[in-house]
């Protein structure tokens, strides 16, 4: 029963993934901006990719692992919106089953309650939680750096608890794979986006705080993967050196993030009340996990009926969350993307919580993630264009038009940001923006691309 219970979240998990209402758009501000990117990857050969481009100029704004990533796709399957949202669905699948996968490790080495609560349970939870995101939802559309970044701490979560202590009393060997799995993930995260995926080292310094993770194996772990990251950043730069290119990651970390922490204020108002929207709208129910987890570590020990507590997930869960949002959002103050790397540890923290429902439960929350999961395409088949903002309609009516070339100048007289008209006329056709009254071939009114027409005397 629990692994069909895991199997038919999973199911759920990815039919919500994968079948979505409405066109498939390019949404998010640096979308374009990072499509555009691949698109000058994809027509350069992989000899040249030591240099990232935008608008045919350098780039060093962010790493260059995912950004490579999105230059492999487009040069497969062709500058195609619907290539990169796809590319976003595939991280998103792919961080529902790690998830899955470290809540499982959370009860293998801790599971002291395998007669109440299982793996496979936890673990089904787990991903419900993440369903019930709706930052998680929207990022798994979104072709922006969040989404792998947070594959890259997912994969990270599952290696910190492969190295918490073990509730049996044998001896334990230090586990090298874990190790190993933890720098990996540091490494990845931190050449998808950098310094966030510092993150967790702080959640593997909160395990040994907690005493749930052995001293030597956490240290090891925190030194040896800041050595290979350093080991990477270095090297990268010594090879774009010998090949006649400015260093990347010492203009990256002095121009980008120290100016973001000290100057690139999003949000420069210090009222602390500014979080509580954003925060409520995209992570609501991890604020609601967080309280019931509270209480129910709390009432554990007097209240009997709550069998299937897990401290170790709930603590884990709420310290990567809390910690991005801590550590990454409040000083920069750019709340939205700089805390979504945190809802790997928010679905965690909310299945942790949902667990907690009567074990009778379990079989009809599985049967309807069968029932919903197979009805959930019928989606596609709903209206949706009335639900779409004035930017989606736009964005839909670039990614639907023909007609420009490469070279060619558009006039934007949209209502549309520039910038985000600007990359999305770079990606769909390599074509410059120009201002509405400069001279150009083709216009954009917001709803059409069409050629310019010679106004008659």
């Amino acid at each position: 029963m629990q692994r069909f219970f895991l199997a038919a979240t999973v199911m759920l998990g990815l039919s919500v993934v994968w079948f979505r209402p409405g066109p498939t758009l390019l949404i998010g501000g640096d979308s374009g901006c990072y499509a555009r990117i691949g698109r000058e990857l994809a027509e350069r050969p992989l000899s040249s990719w030591l240099e990232l481009t935008l608008a045919h100029e350098p780039f060093f704004e962010h790493p260059p692992l995912g950004l490579w990533v999105n230059g492999l796709v487009v040069s497969w399957f062709g500058p195609k919106p619907e290539v990169l949202v796809g590319l976003a669905r595939v991280y998103a699948s792919l961080t529902l089953l790690v998830l899955a996968a470290m809540a499982a490790e959370i009860v293998s080495r801790r599971g002291r309650m395998m007669d109440v609560l299982n793996g496979p349970t936890l673990a089904g939870f787990t991903v419900l939680g993440a369903l019930t995101l709706p930052g998680f939802l929207y990022e798994s559309q979104v072709a922006m750096l969040e989404a792998p970044l947070g594959l890259a701490l997912a994969f990270g979560l599952w290696a910190i608890a492969g190295m918490l202590k073990s509730s049996t009393l044998t001896h334990e060997k230090l586990p090298v794979g874990a190790v190993v799995a933890f720098a990996v993930s540091m490494v990845a995260g931190f050449w998808v986006k950098g310094p966030p995926v510092l993150v967790l080292i702080g959640v593997v310094l909160v395990m040994l705080v907690a005493r749930w993770m052995r001293p030597s194996v956490g240290l090891i772990a925190i030194g040896a993967s800041l050595l290979v990251v350093a080991a990477s950043v270095f090297a990268f730069d010594a090879l774009r050196e010998s090949r006649g290119l400015a260093p990347f990651f010492s203009t990256y970390l002095s121009k980008q993030v120290l100016a973001s922490v000290t100057e690139g204020r999003h949000h420069p108002d210090r009222n602390p009340f500014f979080y509580v929207g954003p925060t409520l709208s995209w992570y609501g129910p991890a604020v609601g996990a967080l309280l019931l987890a509270v209480l129910a570590v709390a009432l554990k020990k007097r209240l009997k009926f709550l069998v299937r507590v897990s401290p170790e997930a709930m603590v884990l869960g709420a310290s990567l969350w809390l910690g991005v949002l801590v550590g990454f959002s409040v000083p920069v103050q750019k709340y939205q993307w700089y805390v979504h790397p945190g809802l790997v540890g928010a679905a965690l923290l909310v299945g942790s919580v949902l667990v907690l429902v009567p074990v009778k439960i379990d079989r009809f929350i599985a049967i309807g993630c069968v029932v919903l999961a197979l009805a959930w395409p019928l989606v596609r088949f709903v209206s949706w264009d009335s639900r779409l903002s004035e930017t989606q309609k736009q964005i839909a009516a670039l990614q639907s038009s023909t007609g420009p070339v490469r070279g060619d100048a558009i006039a934007d007289c949209s209502p549309m940001d520039p910038w985000v008209s600007g990359h999305l006329f770079g990606f769909l056709w390599d074509a410059k923006r120009v201002d509405c009254t400069a001279s150009a071939r083709w216009r954009f009114d917001g709803e059409r691309v069409a050629v310019v027409t010679a106004s008659v005397p």
